[in-house]
């Protein structure tokens, strides 16, 4: 995870160069700030990260591999994909912006760091997570598509009906009241860093969600192959990497490779498959979502397993009550005995209950590679 400072300088030269336009609509202005923490501080979550790559992944038969002689001994057809760059379907892609947000929110808030962040630090966050067209307004209307369709989209559907498909709906049924709730007791003084814990955490579930959400509905919807990419990595490359992208390539390069690899997979299917209107070789597509699944799996459960290794520190428990739910899914897919040894690791009533070393052990074998 980068520094504070180094967060700040990031979101605002992302911030300087980006336009409006795009993908799921106009750019939001964010806007970053200062000003001294109150409060009692947490402890550094981050403050130790150490390489969790594994040497012994090797890619599966069907995945795309870009970097291995430009595709060329995989078993994809040749595409646009091949020169290991992204090459997005519009100029302008809107959901950049939406992570140099997050950035401008994590380097007020000091993720990862234990800072207390001051209530006035809580309302300039809010200000950039609530602007227009910006994260809010998709977390609102966020839907899984690891699930199940509700009878309507979430966006059209009421409150008491999103209520009853609270994993489809997971944006306005889930995490949108955590987030709100986080903001609110930030600016009323209220346990500074344990909210700011919380709100990252809420972040990175909504990151997690929507990179996957944007290449499904990719199928249907050309640009949202790019949104993908942008919720992923806040730019449409693998270097510098932003948002979830930054906290997984922290952890293991070898992920955030593989994740790439998957999204350039993603962008290969579209471009093989009908790319001036909707996909149709739906066997492809689905190729190339299992790869994307299985690099943000490993991804979301490195970033749990590290918060785990830190989970004496209060903020990195926050991490585990919030990101420790969100992987039970993919978990109970892969191994359902290993993800019922994960749920009883980790759904304790307090931190000093808590048996990392299992859940740790757990995760190892549920997600070994991306």
């Amino acid at each position: 995870m980068k520094t504070t400072k180094a967060l700040g300088a990031a979101a605002a030269a992302i911030l300087l160069a980006w336009g409006a336009g795009g993908c799921e609509s106009d750019d939001p202005d964010p806007s970053g700030g200062t000003g001294g923490g109150t409060g009692e501080p947490g402890c550094p979550a981050d403050e130790t990260i150490t390489d969790q790559d594994n040497p012994s992944c090797t890619p599966e038969a069907t995945d795309y591999l870009p970097r291995e002689n430009g595709s060329a001994d995989d078993s994809w057809d040749p595409c646009i994909s091949d020169d290991n760059e992204y090459h997005p379907f519009e100029p302008n892609i809107s959901t950049n912006a939406r992570v140099a947000a997050f950035e401008a929110i994590a380097d007020l808030l000091g993720f990862g760091t234990g800072k207390a962040p001051s209530p006035a630090e809580f309302t300039e966050a809010r200000v950039a997570y609530t602007q227009e067209e910006g994260l809010d307004s998709r977390v609102s209307r966020r839907e899984d598509e690891h699930y199940d369709p509700a009878p309507e989209r979430c966006r059209d559907m009421t409150a008491a009906e999103q209520a009853q498909y609270p994993d489809r709906c997971v944006g306005p049924v889930q995490i949108q009241p955590l987030l709100t709730e986080a903001f609110a007791e930030g600016m009323d003084g209220i346990d500074p860093a344990l909210n700011a814990a919380r709100l990252e955490a809420g972040f990175l579930w909504f990151f997690y969600v929507s990179t996957y959400k944007e290449a499904t509905t990719c199928t249907t919807t050309a640009k949202d192959c790019d949104s993908s990419t942008g919720y992923y990595a806040g730019n449409q490359s693998r270097s510098p990497s932003y948002g979830f992208a930054s906290y997984v390539q922290a952890r293991s390069q070898q992920t955030h490779d593989a994740t790439w690899d998957a999204l350039l997979g993603v962008r290969c299917w579209r471009d093989l498959d009908n790319p001036d209107g909707e996909a149709t070789d739906l066997a492809m597509r689905d190729l190339a979502l299992g790869q994307l699944d299985r690099a943000l799996d490993r991804g979301l459960a490195l970033i749990l397993r590290q918060r785990l290794e830190a989970s004496p520190c209060d903020t990195a428990w926050e991490t585990v009550q919030i990101l420790g739910p969100v992987i039970d899914r993919a978990a109970t897919v892969v191994d359902a005995t290993q993800a019922q040894v994960l749920r009883d690791a980790i759904d304790v009533a307090s931190e000093d209950d808590l048996d990392a070393d299992a859940a740790i052990d757990a995760l190892d074998a549920l997600f070994p590679c991306p």
